[in-house]
């Protein structure tokens, strides 16, 4: 069978219906199905083969990646500029002039493109300003001595004719770890990009860089170390830093054991990571007066009874994505769920999680889930909690629709102009 190459957005499914070109497709070697089994354990795909052919469903992640003979690339519906400026204010990325005048173009790129078009222009714009340099120690003997002399190699010379010095000097060299970590998620962006475009403005930024720098293999040790070494004088290396290792990270699968990580052919992003960083960065940038707290942990909401605990195990911790509070009082909890919750059901498991925040005692009797909606219907949706037998309310679980177009269209207001973007904020966390 020849390649074939399957489109399709985040929350989608294709059927293996006749005339499309999943029909009659089957997972042929057992490397490839090894790779379904692990992105479906992984909750990353849904990918069944049933007898007509192969069943392919997608959730809140989104990339690309080669599955035996299918090339599946998977967008996120909010796309282009739009997407570009979420981006951006998401990880604090720099407003480079560069791309202002390349709108045209990011509306035609997938969301890894995104991302590398970044990585490209951040780059460069270190480059232009001017790579951090570090001072290197050379030792050589030298007919015009620079730095200090060794005496010590000196005092051991056998013979006193000779024409040279040994010296002790420091340069200034670009051939240091951050720029090898630079150089290297360029060359790792090369690698994953399709876009003609791109491969040419990435290639020729390597080229440049190559000249004095040393090529480096990337590996997670090396990633975690180089963006703790930044400090004060590198803090304009963080963003593209960001960038690589998000590129880095998206191309494997971290295995149950921890130790080691599946590659792919291609490479994976969680929406529902990003949109939980987007609300809370909103929050904190929006909601005056107002504390908070990410990964918030319910502690002992649940626990063992003492004489019925044989195997000595800790009860779940319960951790809600965000608690919002006054002082050192919990007024509310909440939850980002990436998934369109106007245009699909509530699923029982989340409805089930949300309900216990709710009559957890913490907040005002109510959790709310934040979610995304390219609808401008999306409205506030409410589930009251009650006694079945008395039919007295508990709690009430909130369901909260957050345009991400308006949201990309208020983050760049400045200005009085920003107090549209704090009302909109407040309205749908604490309205």
């Amino acid at each position: 069978m020849t390649d074939i190459t399957i489109n399709i957005k985040e929350w989608e499914e294709i059927l293996p219906e006749k005339g499309n070109l999943l029909f009659n497709r089957f997972i042929e070697d057992e490397g490839t199905r090894q790779t379904v089994e692990m992105l479906n354990e992984k909750g990353i795909l849904n990918i069944i083969e049933l007898k007509n052919g192969i069943k392919i469903s997608t959730n809140s992640y989104v990339g690309k990646i080669k599955i035996g003979e299918i090339q599946l690339n998977i967008y996120p519906k909010i796309e282009g500029f739009p997407l570009y400026r979420l981006l951006k204010y998401t990880y604090g990325l720099r407003d480079l002039n560069i791309l202002e005048s390349a709108i045209h173009d990011i509306d035609c790129f997938s969301f890894h493109d995104l991302l590398i078009y970044q990585l490209y222009a951040e780059v460069e714009d270190l480059v232009y300003r001017g790579l951090n340099k570090k001072y290197k120690k050379n030792e050589a003997e030298l007919e015009f001595p620079r730095g200090r002399i060794d005496f010590n190699k000196l005092s051991v010379r056998s013979t006193a004719d000779s024409a040279s010095l040994p010296c002790v000097h420091f340069d200034r060299s670009e051939n240091n770890e951050l720029n090898q970590v630079l150089l290297a998620g360029l060359h790792l962006a090369l690698k994953l990009t399709d876009d003609f475009n791109l491969k040419i403005l990435l290639h020729g930024l390597c080229k440049n860089m190559g000249e004095g720098i040393r090529h480096i293999k990337l590996n997670r040790g090396v990633m975690q170390k180089t963006i703790k070494s930044v400090d004060r004088l590198s803090e304009r290396y963080r963003p593209a830093l960001e960038l690589i290792n998000i590129l880095f990270e998206s191309q494997g699968i971290q295995l149950e054991n921890g130790n080691g990580v599946m590659k792919l052919k291609g490479l994976f992003f969680d929406m529902n990571s990003f949109f939980q960083s987007l609300l809370s960065k909103l929050m904190k940038d929006y909601l005056d007066g107002v504390i908070i707290r990410d990964e918030f942990t319910l502690h002992d909401l649940f626990s063992y009874t003492p004489a019925f605990n044989p195997q000595r195990r800790y009860a779940p911790k319960p951790r809600p994505d965000f608690a919002l509070m006054k002082g050192a009082k919990v007024i509310s909890l909440l939850d980002a769920k990436y998934r369109n919750l106007w245009e699909t059901r509530l699923p029982r498991e989340m409805l089930y999680q949300l309900s216990i925040y709710a009559i957890s005692g913490t907040g005002k009797n109510n959790s709310k889930i934040l979610y995304p909606s390219m609808s401008p219907h999306a409205k506030l949706q409410k589930i009251d909690i009650k006694n079945p037998t008395s039919g007295l309310k508990y709690a009430e679980v909130i369901l909260q629709p957050v345009s991400l177009l308006r949201v990309a269209e208020l983050i760049d207001l400045k200005g009085e102009e920003r107090i549209k973007g704090m009302n909109y904020v407040r309205e749908i966390i604490l309205g």
